[in-house]
């Protein structure tokens, strides 16, 4: 954002050149933007604002009107300094200014504050007396260009050329005399400012502990995270009881990983050790006491999962179903146990669509059954993270399939944007059962995201519901399974609205993020526009159309296509449409097939509209001709794209 919109803003304050560059850098305690090469002053800018047409502005013997003289001391000027010109086909006045020319200081100062303060954070908060909200309090402001400062107030805070050392290391406030000393001088008071810089050292490190260890580094996006933490990286190996890896191992790395930040090491074989790599901001002095602390804190941490772990085991799974009864899933839209009735009904139906065997859908309904169990645990109350996850160990550990215990597991993959998909069949349709319950739980109560929030995660479940059909190869209707979501909410949710309203929303909301999948794969944006606007209720038929027509726009005779087709659709609008006989329409089941077919239609269809007058003068020959016009339309070309959304250029 910083990057985006700070390029934005010199480019806008007339600064940016064409060798201009722009660096963004962050630390626990700064946010660095640094715009390279810009331009000492603003560049020249002339504008041009029309004003009363001439006939109005002077009168027959040329004299200026007050219409003249009141526009011209608009913009400072006088009535003789306004230029003539053509606009609209008439001829006007116009008044030509020379906007003002400032240095790069002074044009950036009023513009810094607005740039600071739109910074976007989930939370934000207020501190002192002032009104400014951020994400966390402002300590100081340093801005430069070369030598001189950039004056600003933000809230009580005014801009200068001080910044702050290492707060452990060099603690103090230290002057930069121009903005190409600021990394050399934080560099002197032990902060390495450049993420990539820290970031390389905290390999060097890891990978130097982590030998001496003889082990090593498991990383699941903890070393990005690290290296956002720490401006001067210290580390060093701890060690736990060897009897504490009895815990299910991803208890051991969620706690090390995610509530202490320690880095878990294995051994070649991928077996968990018994130690951890700790990192520190700051030196190596008094380090061992440190990793005493370290440890200590640790131990308290397994110590009580180990106990939460015991204290699950004497239940089974399944015992816990009922529970679930006293767990809110939402003010709204009831229980867990709601949530997991509804989930087994939308898979039950899932089930039927993909063609599940008996078995395999009793699996499946089992797994759907016991997906929301862990949820009274004790270790997921207290960790929340292993949700799913160890419902698959409590699974595991009642005796439950192998197959059931894999599902419940994965079924809250992918997690985030950057998670893959559910490894098994069984995970993929339980997943897919599980957000499209809330997805469509949610929406029906009008609780749909709005600008950037989004507290319930439906954005990144609707793209889950996209990756997998798309990754998994899963031919699903969706409209089905949100009607059988829908029902299974019953009459007693207030609020509710109608269901062919929740089906439009919940179609329009999974077409967006579709939509977005396909741009960032490189289709043309009026190529999926074409490939969506005929539906999305098969997600994966949909985007295997959006790939055919780019493939097909690779084409030399895709141009003359789409004109061929735009052919057939503009002669037919306004037409309720007709029978032909279907016998006569080829049909093809791939998009690529049904590509080629309307590629090699293009010429027919323009050898029929050179030598068949569609719009006959006989209504029953036009109608029956328009008729079959807009069955090769609707049978043909709309089975792939609506091709009048495709640009011809």
């Amino acid at each position: 954002y910083l990057a985006e919109e700070g390029r934005a803003l010199l480019d806008g304050a007339r600064l940016w050149l064409p060798e201009s560059e722009v660096k963004v850098y962050g630390a626990p305690r700064r946010l660095v933007f640094i715009g390279e090469n810009i331009a000492a002053a603003q560049a020249p800018l002339t504008s041009r604002k029309r004003g009363p047409a001439v006939r109005v502005a002077f009168d027959a013997e040329g004299k200026p009107t007050k219409a003249a003289e009141g526009f011209a001391r608009r913009w400072g000027l006088t009535p003789d300094q306004l230029e003539r010109g053509e606009a609209e086909g008439g001829e006007y006045v116009f008044a030509v200014i020379e906007e003002p020319t400032l240095p790069a200081a002074e044009a950036l100062g009023p513009l810094l504050p607005e740039l600071i303060a739109s910074i976007p954070f989930p939370k934000t908060m207020r501190w002192g007396d002032g009104s400014l909200r951020f994400g966390r309090p402002i300590r100081w402001l340093l801005a430069l260009v070369d030598e001189e400062v950039v004056e600003f107030s933000l809230g009580p805070l005014k801009s200068g050329r001080l910044t702050r050392g290492h707060p452990v290391l060099a603690d103090g406030m230290y002057e930069v005399g121009s903005a190409g000393e600021y990394e050399e001088v934080l560099e002197r008071r032990q902060v390495i400012v450049e993420p990539e810089q820290r970031k390389a050292v905290l390999v060097r490190l890891l990978e130097g502990q982590s030998r001496q260890a003889g082990g090593r580094v498991v990383d699941d996006g903890l070393l990005a995270e690290t290296t956002y933490l720490v401006e001067r990286p210290a580390a060093a190996v701890g060690q736990f009881d060897p009897d504490f890896l009895r815990l299910p191992r991803p208890v051991l790395e969620d706690e090390m990983r995610h509530v202490q930040c320690y880095f878990p090491l294995e051994d070649d074989s991928g077996k968990l050790l018994p130690r951890f790599i700790a990192v520190r901001d700051g030196g190596e002095e008094h380090l061992d006491k440190v990793l005493a602390g370290w440890e200590s804190v640790l131990r308290s941490k397994l110590i009580d999962a180990s106990y939460f772990y015991e204290q699950d085991l004497k239940r089974p799974l399944a015992d816990r179903v009922e529970d679930l009864k006293g767990v809110v899933f939402q003010e709204k839209l009831g229980t867990m146990y709601e949530k997991m009735e509804r989930v087994r009904a939308v898979a039950k139906h899932l089930a039927q669509q993909v063609g599940l065997g008996e078995e395999e859908r009793a699996l499946l309904d089992r797994a759907a059954l016991l997906c929301k169990a862990d949820l009274t645990t004790q270790m997921v109350t207290e960790l929340s993270n292993l949700q799913g996850i160890m419902g698959r160990e409590y699974a595991l550990a009642s005796g439950e399939p192998r197959e059931v215990a894999e599902a419940i597991g994965e079924h809250y993959r992918p997690r985030s944007a950057t998670d893959g998909i559910p490894g098994t069949h069984l995970g993929r349709l339980l997943a897919i059962a599980d957000k499209i319950d809330s997805v469509t739980s949610y929406l029906a109560v009008g609780m749909t995201p709005t600008g950037s929030a989004d507290p319930f995660g439906l954005r990144r479940e609707a793209l889950g519901i996209v990756k997998i059909a798309r990754e998994g190869d899963l031919r699903f209707g969706i409209g089905r399974l949100v009607e059988t979501a829908y029902g299974a909410l019953g009459d007693g949710v207030a609020g509710k609205l109608p269901g062919d309203q929740v089906l439009a929303n919940v179609e329009e909301f999974i077409r967006q993020r579709l939509e977005t999948e396909l741009r960032e794969d490189g289709v043309r944006y009026d190529l999926v526009d074409a490939a969506l606007a005929v539906g999305v209720d098969d997600i994966f038929l949909s985007s295997r159309r959006a790939r055919a027509l780019q493939e097909l726009s690779g084409r030399d005779d895709f141009l003359p296509t789409v004109i061929a087709t735009t052919r057939v659709i503009n002669i037919i609008k306004g037409f309720e449409g007709g029978e032909v006989d279907e016998k006569l329409l080829m049909e093809k089941g791939e998009p690529a097939e049904k590509a080629d077919l309307i590629a090699g239609l293009r010429k027919p269809i323009d050898r029929f509209f050179d030598e068949v007058l569609v719009m006959h003068e006989d209504e029953e020959i036009r109608r029956n001709r328009l008729a079959m016009c807009w069955q090769i339309n609707e049978k043909l070309f709309r089975r792939l794209a609506d091709f009048s959304l495709i640009v011809q250029g």
